[in-house]
């Protein structure tokens, strides 16, 4: 199984280029640019990465076709890809802060991501693409100037319907925060449907996004987990059935606003939730501690491997030099 790095979104082309430099030496699969609204454009952050490294590969996660129609987001990664030689890759999905934060109406949100994958991945070619579809169209749409290896088109899919429909059209899924407990139903399903498509596994990347906070001090670690807490999942009740009680988790669904609090002021007191329960959703739902917590949460990941994931994209917050040298030298090796 391969390891992906996924940075944070406020860093500088200048220093995702170091980054990626980096993570090339140790030889992890890939890089990503978050894409976020309130950041600097995720495709052109990668660019100066894209030039300077040879081998390891280029990324944005996650873009929703609700942002950016399906065109523009095939000549993006395109040319992202041309820029890298061959190795660029994206992320589509519905969701994302974009679409929020412009107030747009998602519409038949699994047949919009149908069509946008159909119409990135049928725009790859010499040919002229002309698509009809429900939520979204292209006429006379070429990529002919395009000529290396194409790029890796990725859902992003934690849901069973749209794992369901990804199976049928994506190169490969990337999930979010999913752990292993909470796999076993998703898994007989990617084969499944995978089947369905005449398809196996063996030509199928299924990813997942995961939160990496291990530190050389646990207690900078552990505040670092609390503060993110409520993107893992945005705390939805899947992510949070496996690890608390059915009353703190009607609790939390009812008032996520502590959890946004801490993570918009950039701490990691949850005012008002119980520490047991903040301790139960960071240990379960993120990799937390010292260094003396990496070999379980190796054990952890390895079971990811053991479930049939082909990568695991770990997502490093604050001082990723620091993080991806740890993961570089003591986590990477144990998984390859």
């Amino acid at each position: 199984m391969d390891l992906d790095i996924i940075l944070e979104a406020d860093l500088t082309p200048e220093q995702i280029q170091e980054l990626s430099l980096l993570a090339e030496k140790y030889g992890f699969r890939g890089i990503w640019a978050q894409n976020y609204a309130r950041a600097r454009d995720a495709f052109m952050t990668m660019v100066p990465a894209a030039l300077a490294t040879k081998k390891i590969r280029i990324g944005v996660v996650i873009v929703s076709p609700y942002e950016m129609h399906p065109t523009k987001i095939a000549n993006a990664v395109l040319t992202l890809n041309e820029y890298s030689d061959g190795r660029a890759m994206v992320v589509v999905g519905a969701g994302g802060e974009w679409p929020m934060v412009i107030n747009v109406d998602y519409g038949k949100r699994i047949t919009g991501t149908r069509e946008a994958l159909e119409i990135i991945k049928g725009s790859i070619g010499d040919h002229t693409l002309n698509y009809e579809g429900e939520v979204y169209h292209a006429r006379g749409f070429a990529s002919s100037w395009h000529h290396d290896t194409p790029p890796l088109i990725y859902d992003g899919a934690s849901g069973p319907k749209m794992i369901k429909m990804a199976a049928g059209v994506a190169d490969g899924i990337m999930m979010s925060d999913m752990q292993p407990e909470m796999m076993g139903e998703r898994m007989q399903l990617i084969r499944a449907s995978l089947a369905e498509n005449d398809r196996t596994t063996d030509n199928f990347l299924i990813s997942n996004f995961i939160a990496w906070h291990i530190k050389k001090d646990k207690k900078v670690s552990l505040e670092e987990s609390r503060r993110e807490l409520i993107i893992r999942g945005w705390l939805e009740r899947d992510w949070l059935e496996p690890y608390v009680k059915p009353e703190e988790v009607d609790a939390i669904l009812a008032n996520k606003w502590p959890f946004l609090k801490a993570f918009r002021e950039r701490h990691g007191n949850i005012e008002g939730v119980a520490k047991h329960v903040v301790d139960a959703l960071a240990e379960g739902l993120s990799l937390a501690g010292d260094e003396t917590d990496i070999d379980r949460h190796v054990e952890r990941l390895q079971k990811f491997s053991e479930l049939g994931f082909t990568e695991i994209a770990l997502r490093i917050h604050d001082d990723p030099a620091d993080s991806i040298r740890m993961i570089g030298d003591k986590v990477l090796p144990a998984l390859q």
